[in-house]
């Protein structure tokens, strides 16, 4: 089989090649980044050099991968590309009799944007983050008479706590709401029972598997995760993806109050935490692509309880190597040398 992966400088993108490197079947794996220097490359067999998503031949250089490497399955490495997937799937699926790995295209606006989940979660009654948008003073108005200082502002598009603004006081709300910004401001969820970050898998409609870690966070991305059993929150969770229309992995980031989680942030894709449940258990990767290609059902599975600590290793990559790379544009030797965190770590 014959697996692209794009978004390889991506902390996503390279989790989805972790997980390939760990599955229990050995898959022809393909990168794809914009930047030769990325790391996820030096997990692939063969390394290819793309424009940003941005860029008007973005799709039609996926094309010609797809074509030179005959491609039976898409992952996607970034926020950035999955609306153009999202748009595209029917197209790509079609011409090329593959499988790309994406939600819908109204299931990634919503996710993509924190306003509209709020408005989705509410609509659909589920716990939903007290909310208004700045240019509304009217929901300014009644998000301070249902709910108490501190607030928090955050940017709508915004991921791994970008711009961030911390509002403590009448002043403070003021100030956010005196200028044009994409900023909506919600209530301050209680830390007390910790921040959950749940990842579930969806095909044909219904959550098949789901895997629920606490999380602890630094700059933004999780640093670590502890699971102790199934959590009470799994069922709310798994009717919210199936309701947005997930088709694939999705991950779901919540706080508690009043005893319901309260989602606050949904990724309609895999997530940074998606090579953390491969530790407790899941490789929710190789799942869909036995799904997809080989028809093999997804269930529940068996997780392991404990802890996983982040941490940082490095690879040596010569300059001879990324030259030629940058050069070419292609490489199948993305020659690296990894050093772990401990020597002779296996």
């Amino acid at each position: 089989m014959n697996i692209l992966v794009t978004g390889a400088g991506a902390l996503l993108g390279q989790g989805i090649l972790r997980c390939l490197n760990f599955s229990a079947k050995s898959y022809n794996i393909i990168s794809a980044d914009p930047d030769v220097r990325s790391t996820g490359h030096a997990l692939a067999h063969k390394s290819y050099c793309i424009p940003f998503a941005t860029n008007s031949i973005y799709l039609e250089r996926i094309e010609e991968i797809i074509s030179i490497e005959d491609i039976d399955i898409i992952f996607i490495g970034t926020d950035v590309e999955l609306p153009l997937f999202a748009e595209n799937k029917i197209y790509l699926e079609e011409k090329y009799n593959l499988i790309v790995v994406v939600s819908n295209p109204d299931a990634i606006k919503i996710a993509n944007d924190k306003w509209l989940t709020a408005e989705f979660l509410r609509k659909n009654n589920f716990p939903f983050p007290l909310s208004a948008l700045t240019t509304n003073p009217e929901s300014i108005t009644n998000l301070k008479e249902k709910a108490s200082y501190p607030f928090i502002a955050k940017p709508v598009d915004g991921a791994r706590s970008k711009g961030l603004k911390l509002i403590n006081n009448d002043e403070d709300l003021k100030a956010v709401c005196s200028y044009s910004n994409n900023l909506v401001v919600q209530e301050m969820l209680s830390e007390e029972t910790g921040e959950f970050t749940t990842g579930c898998v969806v095909v044909d409609g219904k959550c098949k598997a789901i895997v629920s870690l606490i999380r602890d966070l630094r700059d933004g991305n999780t640093w670590r995760a502890y699971r102790n059993g199934n959590s009470p929150y799994d069922e709310t969770i798994a009717e919210i993806a199936e309701k947005l229309g997930v088709e694939g992995p999705a991950n779901f980031q919540y706080r508690i109050k009043d005893g319901k989680p309260v989602v606050f942030e949904v990724n309609c894709r895999f997530s940074g935490t998606t090579p953390l449940r491969l530790m407790f258990g899941f490789n929710e990767v190789e799942a869909l692509i036995e799904y997809y290609l080989e028809k093999k059902p997804i269930t529940q599975p068996k997780l392991k309880n404990g802890t996983v600590l982040r941490t940082f290793s490095d690879i040596f990559v010569g300059n001879e190597t990324l030259d030629d790379f940058q050069e070419k544009g292609v490489t199948s030797s993305y020659n690296s040398k990894y050093f772990p965190f401990k020597k002779n770590e296996e």
